[in-house]
């Protein structure tokens, strides 16, 4: 599957400014010092500069500048703002205001502006469950938005829908390391593993629109039951009092 023209256009711009863009050595403030190159313990980080970059074996974390994250211990961070990407953390869960998030493997996205969190799914086989308690799934190539608890005591969330990769190549762009040529492949082939994300939401929506079709008719079936329960028991309780009076 060929990019489109749009896509090859706005793969050429990241592409482009990647080739010149300087990766300057900026603030980035750490508590304790040095902390986020340490195994385990408290640490808070926050980008003041140019991106974050932690690099380990187990690890990949990246984070542009206005960023701040906190790590509670050796398999837990917790984003506290800003965006995040997680390019690597077999083992480590991920918290927010909103939902915490892990991946055994692969890629996602936590975008957290506007006290609203939005969860992008790169390819990984992600687990996410939102401060409510509610669990959710989301596939490769997907992505939505989670806020805070409403007066129901539940998480408000939007509709899984398909990532835009041309407006996500500038924010991935901005944090990858590799090269321009590297980045280009990867762009490619992410996009064609993807494959056909329209017919994915269609297949996606019509689940969900039965779902809500199944429950709306057990719910119903429910209310026709009590309704009939009710109709019983008033009936019962007629026929007593009419023997009560009338059969003595």
């Amino acid at each position: 599957m060929n990019l489109n023209k749009l896509l090859r256009l706005a793969l050429f711009l990241v592409s482009f400014q990647m080739e010149v863009r300087v990766r300057a050595s900026g603030s980035l403030l750490q508590q304790p010092d040095n902390c986020a190159k340490g195994q385990s313990g408290v640490c808070a980080v926050q980008v003041a500069g140019s991106p974050f970059h932690l690099i380990k074996e187990n690890l990949r974390l990246h984070a542009p500048e206005g960023s701040t994250l906190m790590r509670l211990d050796s398999g837990s961070w917790r984003l506290i703002e800003g965006t995040l990407w997680v390019e690597k953390a077999s083992s480590v869960e991920f918290e927010t205001p909103y939902a915490t998030v892990q991946a055994p493997a692969g890629q996602f996205w936590l975008i957290q502006k506007d006290k609203k969190l939005v969860i992008r799914n790169i390819d990984a086989d992600i687990s996410v469950m939102l401060a409510d308690g509610k669990r959710l799934e989301v596939p490769a190539g997907f992505e939505f938005w989670v806020s805070g608890i409403n007066s129901k005591g539940q998480n408000e969330f939007g509709m899984i829908q398909p990532i835009v990769l041309k407006q996500h190549l500038q924010l991935w762009g901005s944090l990858y390391l590799g090269g321009r040529r590297k980045f280009s492949d990867e762009v490619k082939t992410l996009y064609k593993s993807w494959g056909d994300l329209v017919e994915k939401s269609n297949h996606i929506y019509r689940q969900e629109r039965d779902r809500k079709v199944a429950n709306a008719t057990l719910a119903n079936n429910k209310k026709i039951e009590v309704k009939n329960a009710e109709v019983e028991r008033r009936q019962r309780e007629q026929k007593i009092f009419y023997q009560r009076t009338f059969e003595r």
